[in-house]
């Protein structure tokens, strides 16, 4: 069964040699092609970046988009991260949203079993209510009213916890 999350964020990575294990698993997983361009469900994304990495900051950008299963491996990204944060949300059989970032242990020289990512979630209704945007109920509204409030909400999120790159994390290699 799959799982289709919106995903945005970057991660920055100890060494060469973890990256590398990544961009495998992402390649592996038909997320990334050989370019290293992000795919959605086999294809090029919609505005996908000529390169989504960093080689002289080891660094990989996650654009802002729908992928598939994707946020089922999210923690698995940060076995070797230093730095970085991921945003996630999903309509796909729920309404949630959740921002993870790498603990000091993702970093350590020899994966871990122990935590290596904190994982905020973010309670919709209540983000919703203090932006203003109100609550919908599923049972008091058409499919198409709750459907739009619910991407209403998440585009809110979203422009609220996408991160900006920080300019540090910029290089002569990134595109």
């Amino acid at each position: 069964m799959s799982f289709y999350a919106t995903v945005a964020g970057y991660i920055q990575y100890r060494s060469q040699t973890f990256l590398d294990a990544t961009l495998d698993k992402l390649r592996y997983g038909g997320w990334l092609d050989t370019e290293n361009r992000w795919r959605t469900d086999g294809r090029p994304g919609e505005d996908a970046p000529s390169s989504s990495v960093d080689l002289e900051n080891l660094l990989l950008v996650v654009p802002s988009d729908l992928y598939r299963n994707l946020a089922r491996i999210s923690t698995s990204l940060f076995v070797g991260a230093t730095d970085g944060v991921l945003v996630i949300s999903s309509v796909d059989g729920c309404f949630d949203a959740w921002v993870e970032r790498p603990l000091p242990a993702a970093a350590a020289p020899d994966p871990t079993t122990d935590a290596i990512t904190s994982i905020e979630a973010v309670d919709l209704e209540a983000f919703a209510r203090e932006y203003d945007l109100g609550v919908q109920r599923f049972e008091a509204s058409t499919p198409g009213e709750y459907a739009a409030w619910q991407k209403q909400v998440l585009r809110v999120f979203h422009r609220e916890f996408d991160p900006e790159l920080p300019s540090n994390l910029t290089g002569p290699d990134f595109e």
